[in-house]
């Protein structure tokens, strides 16, 4: 089964947020979508990522190592893509118009 960036997005949010419901707000997804992906993720990593409560999720142990990696990866995606934001925005001053 293949792992997507998008499940990858979602997992993230619900372990920021401490909620499947709170991360689907923020993410404009219902609740269901949010569980779902996450549920796919966990079975593509053959790992329960989070613990479910009444009050919310806490991660496993191999969810915080995911976690690790994760946050540097879309951090890693939204330096990339100001970069290019600001690559494209502002003309090579060496260039000859």
């Amino acid at each position: 089964m293949e792992v997507k960036l998008e499940q990858y997005r979602i997992f993230y949010k619900v372990a920021m947020c401490g909620s499947f419901t709170a991360a689907a707000e923020e993410l404009f997804l219902t609740q269901s979508a949010v569980s779902q992906a996450v549920r796919s993720l966990e079975k593509s990593l053959s790992v329960e990522l989070f613990i479910r409560g009444k009050r919310g999720v806490e991660l496993t142990q191999e969810g915080e190592m995911l976690l690790t990696y994760v946050g540097s990866a879309l951090n890693l995606l939204e330096q990339g893509q100001s970069q290019l934001r600001n690559e494209v925005h502002q003309p090579d001053s060496n260039s000859v118009i």
